[in-house]
């Protein structure tokens, strides 16, 4: 995409043309932000209908967009965005270990960074080799004992600047963090391990049933929720293998109709049924674990040129995933068969859309089409994951 230079898109003039502000590749959705654009434009005379955003992202949970439990950026957008533009979605999920393993170590307990820190004292010393898991020597647990030290510090400093007379910006969360730390409680006791983690209150706070803001629920029993309004780590959300009606093969099926778009008319927030107002339907999703098929999947739905390389500045040298174990990993499947059903249901889904595209370029290339006109087919991609062109037939990668 072009940048834009009004900035819009991600804020501080970082944006990029067509991209509602207040969007960010790693952050919650900044409504004012956003609203400030639409009222800046208006003022100068645009109508609400000829507002130019094209698309939004963030980490904010976006269902249900009707019905009683919407979510604040469901009723922002349909209140302030052109009324003849639909809503649908796009998002990205992941293997719900994987998925808890990244959240944990990002959003959670912050140890990204430590790692990041500690492998780069390490090369400043000489020392050019990452240590990346526990298995090759990586004290977690010591980073995290690091990352109390440095909030300590900044409490210290807090207190000393009251003291003066000095405007001080600490926030109460992490005041009364400090303030448990002096008295002898260890605030982050279940970032130290996975196991700490797996036997903590702070797994059933945050990690149960943490597909929950997909779909914005599990299946057709179970209510909507709006926990994932504003956070990324939503909780106070009914687990799905509590709800009423719930069953495995509930969620698989609600998954194929309502991630896999075989239902975009009866699903609502408002109630399932004829004359309610439909969710915003995904029209595609991609998966960590499968990127290099998702993404050729994205080029090949929007008929978009593919680019050079596909990102990857949000991918982590250091995997977190690494420090959970066989056993850990089976713990998290025992607790999460809802995730897991949806997880399966989506991979089966990306299957077919795989096959499905395949049979289409076959019959465009039979039909005359070429290389040069197909120019939406990331051609490097699908050779990786199975499939080259040869003659002007589509074969199968050796």
């Amino acid at each position: 995409l072009p940048t834009s230079p009004r900035g819009e898109g991600v804020g501080k003039g970082k944006g990029y043309e067509g991209i509602l502000p207040g969007s960010y590749e790693s952050g919650n959705f900044d409504h004012h932000e956003a609203l400030a654009d639409i009222n800046q434009r208006m003022a100068a005379g645009m109508k609400r209908e000829d507002l130019p955003y094209k698309a939004s992202y963030a980490h904010t949970g976006l269902r249900p967009v009707y019905g009683p439990k919407r979510t604040q950026t469901g009723k922002f957008l349909l209140e302030h965005l052109s009324p003849t533009k639909r809503l649908r979605v796009i998002t990205m999920l992941r293997d719900p270990t994987d998925f808890r393993a990244s959240n944990h170590a990002m959003i959670m307990c912050g140890l990204n960074y430590e790692v990041s820190r500690f492998n780069n004292e390490r090369r400043s010393r000489g020392i050019l080799s990452q240590v990346c898991t526990p298995r090759d020597g990586l004290n977690v647990s010591a980073l995290v004992d690091r990352k109390i030290s440095d909030l300590m510090e900044k409490c210290w400093k807090a207190d000393e600047m009251e003291r003066r007379g000095e405007k001080v910006t600490l926030n109460n969360a992490l005041r009364e963090q400090c303030k448990k730390e002096k008295r002898g409680v260890d605030t982050r006791e279940h970032c130290r391990s996975v196991k700490n983690l797996l036997a903590s209150k702070e797994y059933d706070k945050h990690y149960r049933s943490m597909f929950k803001g997909l779909m914005g629920r599990f299946h057709r029993g179970q209510e909507f929720t709006n926990s994932t309004a504003y956070g990324r780590m939503g909780y106070g959300f009914e687990r799905a293998e509590n709800s009423h009606g719930y069953s495995v093969e509930k969620v698989e099926e609600y998954t194929l109709e309502d991630l896999g778009g075989l239902d975009t008319t009866t699903i609502s927030g408002a109630g399932d049924r004829a004359g309610h107002p439909p969710e915003p339907d995904f029209i595609w999703f991609g998966i960590t674990e499968r990127m290099k098929e998702s993404t050729t999947l994205f080029y090949y739905h929007f008929k978009a040129k593919p680019l050079a390389k596909t990102p990857d500045s949000r991918v982590q040298p250091c995997r977190p995933n690494s420090w959970w174990s066989k056993e850990d990993r089976e713990e998290v499947r025992r607790r999460e068969p809802a995730d897991y059903a949806v997880w399966r249901a989506a991979n089966a889904i990306m299957d077919v859309r795989i096959e499905k595209m395949r049979l289409e370029i076959e019959a465009g290339l039979d039909a005359g089409e070429t290389k040069d006109s197909l120019y939406y087919v990331d051609w490097d991609q699908l050779e990786e994951i199975g499939y080259k062109l040869e003659n002007q037939k589509l074969v199968m990668s050796k």
